[in-house]
């Protein structure tokens, strides 16, 4: 059994750290009698899976519900959030096909009043064309 400074020092984490974790209901460590906390290897294995879930940029309420999944369940909402970093990811992708179309041949011209289209249809046919060359640069 290891003491908060113990456990503190092994982790990389503030004491305030992992007293916060066991506040939030994401440890579940012994007491001793003056209250001091009290960490075994099953508690420093949960903070390892705490600090990898937010690696992946998880709060911590989710992580808490994580925890509580069976192993098909986590894999399915890890599955899930790996899907929304890809749409996170091709959506910044789009937006940097905005800044080279502008580096490379300046500002887009603006429809005229004439062409019929406003200025954000033609922005949504310039994102569609751009989101495009983004999907067919990964494959899809």
């Amino acid at each position: 059994m290891k003491k908060t400074n113990e456990v503190s020092k092994i982790v990389g984490v503030s004491r305030r750290t992992i007293q916060y974790y066991d506040d939030e209901g994401l440890l579940m460590v012994e007491r001793t009698p003056n209250n001091q906390r009290l960490f075994d290897e099953h508690a420093l294995t949960r903070i390892w899976e705490i600090l990898i879930y937010k690696e992946m940029n998880l709060e911590l309420k989710e992580i808490k519900c994580l925890l509580g999944l069976e192993e098909d369940q986590k894999k399915r909402y890890l599955e899930n959030h790996m899907k929304e970093i890809g749409k996170e990811i091709t959506k910044l992708q789009v937006q940097m096909g905005f800044i080279s179309l502008v580096q490379i041949y300046g500002m887009p011209e603006a429809p005229t009043a004439e062409s019929g289209k406003t200025y954000v249809k033609r922005i949504e046919e310039l994102r569609k064309k751009i989101k495009m060359k983004v999907m067919i640069g990964k494959g899809k």
